[in-house]
């Protein structure tokens, strides 16, 4: 219990900090597509590559996911049954195991993978707009 809280005040403190640092923007597209039937032709090869992308991002995350969780998964059992042959209590749980490394944030992927799209989409004629916009701390001057 001691533990959650803990963890509690640090997200907290944490939230306090970034808001202490001032306004969060994020950035908004518009997209204008080409007039040509070719420049759309060229676009819907975009939003394919994407798409592909996208989903590769999707499936890396999860499969390093997984694997952690197998390590995990292995690492216990060895660690159970070896507890057991010695005749002492299991004081660990699955989650102890789990690997430290992380995975790649497949929302770090996926904005590559849109900053390739948006790089394509004008590579076939077509126009963005990009506009700042406040998403958090708004209202500090």
């Amino acid at each position: 219990m001691r533990r959650i809280f803990s963890r509690l005040a640090a997200l907290f403190g944490l939230t306090l900090m970034l808001a202490a640092c001032g306004p969060i923007y994020n950035t908004e597209y518009t997209y204008t597509p080409p007039a040509s039937s070719r420049g759309q032709a060229c676009v819907s090869s975009c939003e394919a590559d994407q798409s592909r992308c996208r989903y590769t991002c999707s499936r890396r995350t999860q499969e390093c996911e997984n694997e952690k969780q197998a390590i995990a998964d292995r690492e216990y059992r060895r660690y159970t049954r070896w507890r057991q042959d010695q005749n002492l209590p299991i004081e660990k749980n699955r989650y102890d195991f789990m690997p430290s490394y992380s995975c790649p944030w497949e929302s770090e992927c996926t904005d590559v993978c849109d900053a390739e799209y948006r790089a394509c989409f004008t590579g076939c004629g077509g126009r963005i707009d990009a506009r700042q916009v406040c998403v958090m701390g708004c209202n500090q001057k």
